[in-house]
């Protein structure tokens, strides 16, 4: 095994560990590389990944070379770092990471150095390395102490905020507004699409603290989605431009990502997209495990992967279920983390789907046991079956069902990823 991988195997057993000195700390010894373009930073409770998507297209669609970095990851740790829509090598990894590994591993305070924490430390030397005009980040957990801000984000956009993590964050939707809001950049710019009072009014306040500019959906920006999204800001203007994502809430990711990519490129002085630009580059953009539709080969049921995994997520997913043609078997194919509330989970996807097969996931020992799932789906009134792990599921449903049926994965991102390796569906 590589001094890269050795290394990136002993920060797993860290685990979650809220603050900043460690980051900056390490970025510091290495010479600050996050500081090498202007970085944009998205926040929020659910898509996050998607509003990242867009913006990076955005951004490339404007002429920029664009890194970026999301998690957590599908199938491969190197889908968390990518470049003018490129994957990082293996090579590059390891070039990266032992270079790293060099100058910080063994650096007093940095033994403590978490996953995520090293994540943003290859993202950050890899984008140096190549040059990148400008970058967007993908906050883990939180805000106000989550190691992505370290990237000095000149803009935060804040797509929305729903309860999740809970025990890290706060019990109510004021106390995560606040966490959320306080990566809010000093002098910079806020932008969301959170517009529910009792999470804007604190978003408002933190950012007033910071000293930072705030846009808000509705007042400073308009945006609406039926056939397409509609959008309008300054000079920008578009007209129900059709997503290649799908969902009704791609809508609020796509337009919190216009509009960030807006005030990004006016307070960093690079070129923002034409109108034709944008519309073609939100209208493109594709990212794997949510709403994606994948097949097996000739005969094959379809499998609809989402990564719905709280209450928020959930009610996302059941409107883009109800809205979607019922074929004549949908069966749910559940796999779920122990700490996570399922009951809004259950009680959203139960009504639009026939069956659910519960199974426990391949790659987290955080997941929950597929005998609790199922007495918890029973409960709620569904018809449950227990399976064992998420490719054994996924085996058995794509040589059972015909290809008229689909199956939901949902519940989890890890189970997302499960599934597309078992269906042969990872990078190259």
């Amino acid at each position: 095994m590589s001094t890269f991988q050795t290394w990136l195997e002993s920060v797993q057993k860290q685990g979650v560990k809220m603050g900043l000195e460690r980051i900056r700390h390490a970025l510091e010894l290495v010479g600050d590389p996050q500081r090498s373009a202007p970085s944009l930073l998205v926040g929020g409770t659910n898509g996050k990944g998607s509003t990242v998507t867009y913006a990076t297209a955005l951004l490339a669609a404007a002429g920029h070379t664009i890194g970026s970095t999301t998690s957590p990851h599908l199938v491969d740790y190197r889908e968390r770092f990518v470049v003018d829509g490129r994957l990082i090598t293996p090579e590059e990894l390891e070039s990266v990471g032992s270079a790293l590994h060099a100058r910080v591993a063994e650096e007093p305070g940095l033994e403590e150095l978490t996953f995520f924490e090293l994540g943003t430390l290859v993202a950050a030397a890899w984008f140096q390395e190549r040059k990148v005009d400008a970058s967007v980040w993908e906050v883990g957990m939180g805000g106000e102490f989550d190691a992505s801000r370290a990237s000095e984000p000149c803009v935060l956009a804040l797509t929305n905020v729903d309860l999740d993590h809970c025990a890290f964050l706060g019990e109510d939707v004021e106390a995560i507004a606040r966490t959320k809001a306080r990566a809010a950049p000093a002098g910079g710019v806020v932008v969301t699409t959170e517009t529910r009072p009792d999470r804007l009014e604190p978003i408002r306040e933190e950012v007033a603290a910071a000293g930072a500019r705030l846009l808000v959906a509705g007042e400073d920006f308009r945006w609406r989605f039926d056939d397409g999204l509609s959008f309008e800001y300054g000079g920008l203007r578009l007209d129900q431009v059709p997503l290649a994502m799908r969902g009704a809430h791609q809508g609020q990711n796509a337009a919190c990502a216009i509009a960030a990519v807006a005030a990004f490129c006016a307070e960093s002085g690079i070129r923002a997209p034409s109108p034709w630009e944008a519309a073609e580059a939100v209208g493109r953009a594709r990212l794997p495990g949510r709403l994606e539709r994948l097949r097996a080969g000739p005969g094959a049921p379809a499998f609809v992967l989402d990564g719905a995994h709280n209450p928020a997520g959930a009610q996302a997913l059941a409107v883009a279920l109800a809205e979607m043609r019922r074929p004549p078997e949908r069966v749910w194919l559940f796999a779920c983390m122990a700490d996570k509330d399922r009951a809004p989970l259950i009680e959203a996807v139960l009504p639009h789907v026939d069956r659910v097969v519960c199974a426990r996931g391949m790659t987290s020992d955080r997941f929950e046991s597929p005998e609790v799932l199922a007495a918890e789906v029973t409960a709620a009134g569904g018809i449950s079956e227990i399976s064992g792990t998420t490719e054994e599921a996924t085996n058995h449903l794509k040589n059972r069902l015909s290809i008229r049926d689909e199956v939901l994965v949902a519940g989890s991102l890890y189970a997302v990823g499960d599934v597309r390796r078992a269906l042969g569906f990872v990078p190259k």
